[in-house]
């Protein structure tokens, strides 16, 4: 099968790799018409946790349009980026399925399905990833997150094979029931304190700053009472945040920090200084979302202010 992934970042570097080698799925990757310019550099992608493998694209295969003989668009782009440019690639191909890997709050879901109709569907990563300065990408697939597709409406023959192919290359990938609402509630829970990273600058400046921490707690607190009239969640997040305490995540960032201090290198890049313009858009969206819901929203909306108080983070 032929799979085109918008996008070029880190996780269509980690998902174009293993479909390519593990599963045979022929790959091409849509950027910018810009980029095709320079010559293609190889994909190069290293597991930190599990076998530890690596994979690599010598020569990635590259276009500015979605190929006609595509048989599944897979899109890995930033939640800004779910915009109108976006429309217009995807109606270049428009009898294509869709399946959307970045989390879609309730109106982006409403306007890309308006847009696109049912051949849009959610879907849910199980990859954490993310690309270090000398383009090297490093990834963790963890075992009790694997990626998932909306089994809703009807599935495509192309998407059941993408499923399929998934599950080949190591994501465990499955069909399932309200993806699409699963993974706005899920990323309603945890996103709050990311934007707290992305405010501070850094895990340790948030720390520092005991405000902004008891500020970012709270904003999960209601991120998870809003994400309950969203979908369901995991029953880890439910867990995780009736321990949720400024004692409780300095002691737990600690643990991390001994064991797999490169996992906060990764919150370092890619909240503290990557997603600033992402983190805005959502938590924008978040707050005009609780108002429609009827749900509190006071730290949310404070987050909300240090956030467009905050610079861009260089890096």
């Amino acid at each position: 099968m032929h799979v085109a992934i918008v996008g070029l970042g880190a996780l269509a570097r980690v998902y174009g790799a293993r479909l390519a080698s593990r599963a045979s799925v022929r790959v091409t990757f849509v950027v910018r018409a810009a980029r095709l310019d320079a010559p293609a550099a190889p994909v190069h992608i290293t597991r930190i946790d599990g076998d530890r493998a690596t994979d690599e694209l010598p020569s990635p295969e590259r276009d500015a349009r979605v190929p006609p003989d595509a048989d599944v668009v897979l899109v890995t782009v930033r939640v800004e980026q779910l915009d109108g440019a976006l429309d217009r690639l995807l109606q270049t191909a428009p009898d294509v399925p869709v399946v959307v890997l970045t989390p879609m709050l309730p109106r982006d879901l409403a306007r890309l399905t308006a847009a696109h109709g049912p051949r849009l569907r959610a879907a849910m990563p199980g990859v954490v990833a993310y690309v270090t300065p000398d383009g090297d990408c490093r990834y963790w697939l963890p075992r009790v997150a694997p990626t998932i597709i909306d089994a809703a409406p009807e599935v495509p023959a192309s998407v059941e094979a993408l499923a399929r192919a998934l599950a080949q290359a190591g994501f465990g990938g499955r069909l399932e029931l309200g993806v699409h609402e699963t993974n706005p509630a899920t990323t309603l829970s945890f996103i709050p304190l990311a934007m707290g990273v992305d405010a501070a600058g850094s895990v340790d400046r948030l720390l520092a700053d005991g405000p902004l921490v008891r500020t970012a707690l709270d904003a999960v607190s209601e991120g998870l009472s809003l994400a309950s009239r969203v979908g369901r969640t995991p029953a880890w997040l439910d867990l995780l945040a009736r321990f949720a305490g400024p004692r409780v995540l300095k002691l737990g960032l600690g643990i991390v920090r001994r064991r797999s201090p490169e996992v906060l290198t990764y919150i370092d890049a890619h909240f503290g200084r990557k997603l600033h313009a992402q983190n805005l858009v959502m938590a924008r969206e978040i707050v005009a979302l609780a108002a429609e819901k009827g749900a509190c929203a006071d730290a949310l909306g404070a987050l909300l202010g240090r956030l467009e108080a905050a610079p861009a983070h260089a890096g």
